[in-house]
């Protein structure tokens, strides 16, 4: 029987084992932020979380996962349904840092998030520097991982530019929780010059993690495993009775 029980025990050790796991997008239930977005030569507000006095309103989504991507050139039409300016974009004004904070539907497994994000010079819209945290409950948080961007013209794009917009990702991040807080700086007050990041333009956020396959309906080749498994204790059994016969 010991036998039997340790067969047992290494077949589903085994299987467990061989339960892949996939990298997967992970989808934000809500967000909210702290500074309410601003106006340059348009206004950059979030539809989804701010008219424009700040008073929060629902409107089907916030604009940073709403799938829809601006060009390089900030000031072009958005790539999505037909609108004029810097529609995709939520952008913050000399806002030392903004904090992001996405809400997830239960605690989730993330390995990376990625920024999509523009500059056109450094004195006006430039990349942004970002870090990551996590919570448990939305109100203490745990520093989990943070990406600085130099403040140089070879990242300057035409804001008329139609070519793809560049993404910030910060990897190997490794941690689950059900709260996560971007938080978003544009170099404002840094020693270099009080000028530099003027503004922090944002489109998407996406995250990424991993999940289990093992409660999946099995593989093909987790099924040839059972098989054996049910085969081989199937025999045990049947030289257990011939003993015991004997």
């Amino acid at each position: 029987m010991r036998r039997i029980l340790a067969v047992a025990g290494a077949m589903t050790a085994l299987m467990l084992s061989a339960a892949p796991t996939l990298a997967a997008p992970i989808s934000s239930t809500g967000y909210s932020f702290d500074h309410h977005a601003d106006c340059g030569d348009y206004c950059y507000y979030d539809a989804g979380i701010f008219t424009p006095s700040g008073t929060p309103y629902v409107s089907g989504g916030g604009e940073l996962t709403d799938g829809r991507l601006g060009y390089a050139g900030w000031s072009v039409a958005s790539t999505g349904p037909t609108v004029l300016g810097a529609d995709p974009w939520v952008g913050w004004y000399q806002n030392p840092v903004v904090n992001i904070d996405f809400t997830f539907a239960g605690a989730q497994t993330f390995d990376s998030v990625s920024v999509g994000t523009t500059q056109d010079t450094i004195y006006d819209v430039v990349l942004p520097n970002l870090r990551v945290f996590s919570s448990m409950n939305g109100v203490d948080w745990i520093l989990r991982g943070g990406l600085n961007t130099a403040v140089d013209g070879a990242n300057d794009r035409n804001a008329l530019s139609t070519a793809p917009h560049v993404f910030l990702t910060i990897s190997g991040l490794n941690f689950t929780a059900p709260y996560v807080r971007l938080e978003v700086s544009n170099h404002s007050g840094e020693p270099h010059s009080p000028a530099y990041g003027r503004f922090s333009f944002i489109d998407e956020v996406r995250f990424d993690g991993t999940r289990s396959t093992g409660s999946d309906v099995p593989e093909p080749a987790s099924w040839a495993m059972m098989l054996v498994g049910f085969f081989g204790m199937g025999a045990l059994l049947r030289n257990r009775r011939r003993l015991l016969s004997v």
